[in-house]
């Protein structure tokens, strides 16, 4: 099947409305770090199997175990600039020891249809700040909301992480419900994502969170993975598939992957895509590496969030083929 090309579009943003919760200023603090990728150095701990018996972890005091750090931990360059649909908060949780600082995104104009919203993380050697992160969340945020927070460079701390926001985004979720003429029944969709070390939490995450429910809580439940630059080649190209194998048949998946990322080459992982019980599409950036830059590096704003953009029509159930490539040799004089 040929390609499918897409051209970028500018998208307006305006300030997130005031939430309950700590606020601090939306002002994102900038360093100067080489344009490095992940190094594809992780560490192979970090596929824990899930018992269906298992049910959502609950607090443990820290050990020394706890407090090693996930190994792909080279820096993300980072955005000297923040978009003005954010919002930075903290949220506090029995599972964390420290309050995790967040990123809200908010689309504008906001939709009068509620939509669920985006639960995404970094890489090990990032922050919410790095310009793969930023990219593709002000993308996403065109239409959809995000919900980015802050994590550690340990692996099962960062799954810690997203439990502690599924429960914030639930409760936030129930007080605005609070004196609806109606509460909606039927299916919840929970969609969880992140990029490289945050892709593989996002998994394990959401297994834990399935087994931590009873039958019908299962039947009610949708889960969307939203994976960018998953890390499926760890140390000595062990692959890192297992947790993607064992999802099942009800959960689906997005890749967004560049073809020059030498820890997820796409034939590989297409492989990987065949074997899965889940439903996966993929979104391929032409000369793409792990990081989420191409050449020249004036495109890789547009490209992070036209994936951004891709992700979000994907959630919204849009005709989308199994492969999608965005290439920005296309449209070049339009940019001029």
């Amino acid at each position: 099947m040929p390609p499918k090309r897409q051209k970028t579009s500018d998208s307006a943003s305006t300030p997130d409305p005031k939430r309950r919760v700590t606020r601090s200023s939306a002002r994102t603090n900038t360093r100067d770090a080489k344009d490095l990728a992940d190094s594809p150095i992780d560490s192979p701990e970090a596929e824990p199997a899930v018992s269906k018996e298992t049910r959502t972890p609950k607090p443990k005091k820290r050990s020394s175990k706890d407090a090693k750090p996930e190994a792909d931990a080279q820096p993300d360059e980072e955005s000297d600039s923040a978009p003005q649909n954010r919002t930075t908060l903290t949220i506090t949780h029995e599972l964390v020891k420290k309050p995790i600082e967040c990123h809200q995104y908010t689309p504008t104009p906001s939709s009068s249809t509620p939509s669920p919203t985006l639960i995404f993380t970094h890489g090990a050697g990032g922050t919410l700040s790095a310009d793969a992160v930023v990219n593709f969340c002000t993308g996403y945020s065109s239409s959809l909301p995000v919900f980015a927070f802050q994590g550690s460079m340990n692996l099962k701390a960062r799954t810690k992480g997203f439990h502690a926001c599924i429960d914030e985004l639930n409760s936030s979720q129930k007080t605005a419900r609070k004196g609806a003429k109606k509460n909606t029944a039927g299916s919840k969709t929970l969609l969880l994502g992140g990029r490289s070390m945050g892709a593989r939490a996002a998994v394990i995450a959401a297994s834990e969170h399935l087994a931590s429910l009873d039958d019908k809580e299962r039947e009610e439940v949708s889960i969307q993975l939203i994976l960018v630059s998953y890390p499926l080649l760890g140390p000595k190209d062990v692959m890192r598939d297992q947790i993607l194998l064992d999802l099942p048949k009800t959960v689906r998946i997005l890749f967004i992957s560049g073809d020059e990322d030498a820890m997820c080459p796409i034939d590989t992982l297409n492989e990987t895509r065949d074997k899965l019980t889940a439903k996966s599409q993929l979104v391929v950036v032409t000369d793409g590496n792990h990081g989420m830059h191409v050449v020249p590096a004036s495109r890789t704003q547009r490209v992070g969030e036209e994936t951004g953009r891709w992700a979000a029509r994907w959630v919204q159930g849009e005709p989308m083929d199994d492969e999608v490539f965005i290439d920005e040799l296309e449209g070049e004089e339009e940019w001029k």
